[in-house]
């Protein structure tokens, strides 16, 4: 009874649908089978197809209605409608609740069913160990970094403990950061400036982590440690953002209690903390802003200030909100799946494409501020092969871009990247 029901359910809703489902007449001859423009009009009129909407083609002509006995009409009709069901199951990988012949009235028909898309995003976070950088840390000192793009992080004094929450007083503990400073090294390592699918602006990423003798330390309760990012923009609404991984890719929580602060010093301590350290009582004030003498640092250049209480993915960040927001559909000239980001050219954020579940060709960028100037960027990396495809696009100008692959050496799509990411 329950699968009757469903019966009933699944032809009603196909009815309903059927009655504002659009349509077309195709024909081509059956001898020589579809060509490849015959297969790019097939592909074309599903691709441009709204989601959970139906398409039906009609494959007998007029003209061959009235040239030929019904007979071979029938022969022609079975014959095209099953190559073009073949066409779609096999070669675009359509199931049979895409694509069905219909048989009954005059004619045997094909149809098609676009269903609701799901969106995946594409490309899973990599941290190359040849862009690490490592720093040794004595527990008893303050410690001051400079990484290789001039960012500083200042760790107070007795800042770590073990996982099981002991304290750590060894003067060789292992402090090592990846760091994101342009688009260039997002790109490389897949990374976005996105929250939940809200579009960020990014001031600098990091990701850290700190062991010793081999083994993963974390930050103690209540330990802070200071970024500080050179900037050539002074945004007041920047926040400590924390990333976690979320099907492959970092996604960005704001904390509102660690705002940034624009050219200036996180805030003095209020409180000092007592710690137990083998038996004895050890005081310590643990500063936000310090060099390794423990004195506050005065800055000429203008720079962001952060304070972050977890190791980790760590983003100085702002939310980049419009009220004027496009779509923008992208056709790939491949059918294996690529990584497709959006460069944005006068902000500071690499934004995610999404795979649409009914192409394996097409992704999808949702809630895009219109007007911006974009790189389009597609690639995949395999080994020491690459295949990167891009284009220069401003937002809301069209719906829909076409991007071509050209297949290269792993070294010469990062020497690409570099030259189109000046």
């Amino acid at each position: 009874m329950k699968s009757y029901l469903t019966m009933l359910l699944v032809l009603s809703s196909f009815l309903i649908h059927a009655q504002s489902a659009s349509r077309t007449i195709f024909t081509f001859n059956t001898s020589m089978g579809l060509n490849s423009s015959e297969k790019d009009q097939l592909e074309s009129t599903y691709f441009t197809m709204h989601d959970d909407n139906y398409h039906c083609f009609e494959v007998v002509s007029s003209q061959e209605k009235n040239a030929y006995p019904y007979q071979k009409q029938l022969a022609l009709a079975k014959q095209r409608t099953l190559a073009m069901q073949n066409y779609y199951q096999q070669e675009l990988g359509m199931n049979t609740d895409q694509v069905f012949i219909k048989y009954g009235g005059e004619h045997p028909t094909l149809w098609l069913h676009k269903p609701d898309a799901k969106l995946t995003v594409t490309g899973e976070v990599q941290l190359d160990d040849q862009n690490k950088q490592c720093f040794s840390y004595a527990s008893i000192r303050n410690l001051s970094i400079t990484t290789d793009h001039g960012n500083r992080l200042y760790f107070p004094k007795m800042a770590f403990e073990t996982m099981d929450g002991k304290a750590v007083t060894a003067n060789d503990i292992s402090i090592c950061l990846w760091e994101f400073a342009d688009k260039k090294s997002l790109i490389f390592s897949n990374l976005t400036t996105s929250a939940s699918g809200k579009m960020l602006e990014t001031g600098g990423s990091f990701y850290l982590e700190a062991s010793w003798d081999g083994k993963p330390l974390k930050l103690r309760k209540g330990v802070y440690y200071t970024i500080e990012l050179p900037t050539a923009a002074a945004h007041p609404d920047m926040f400590t953002y924390y990333g976690y991984e979320k099907d492959g890719l970092i996604n960005w929580a704001v904390d509102k209690q660690e705002p940034v602060i624009v050219n200036g010093l996180a805030p003095e301590p209020q409180t000092e903390e007592v710690i137990e350290l083998e038996g004895e009582a050890v005081v310590w004030d643990a500063p936000f802003a310090y060099n390794e003498d423990g004195f506050e640092l005065e800055s000429e250049e203008p720079f962001y200030s952060l304070t972050a209480g977890k190791l980790g993915w760590i983003n100085c960040d702002r939310f980049y909100d419009v009220p004027d927001k496009s779509t923008l559909a992208l056709k790939v000239d491949t059918k294996e799946p690529v990584i497709v980001r959006l460069v944005f050219r006068d902000i500071e954020s690499v934004m995610e494409c999404y795979s649409d579940s009914n192409h394996k060709n097409k992704y999808v960028a949702e809630n895009i501020p219109t007007g911006e100037k974009v790189l389009v960027l597609a690639y995949s990396v395999q080994d020491d092969q690459a295949v990167l495809g891009y284009k220069e696009v401003t937002i809301g100008e069209n719906s829909l871009e076409q991007i071509e692959l050209a297949a290269m050496t792993k070294s010469r799509f990062e020497s690409a990247v570099r030259e189109l990411l000046y």
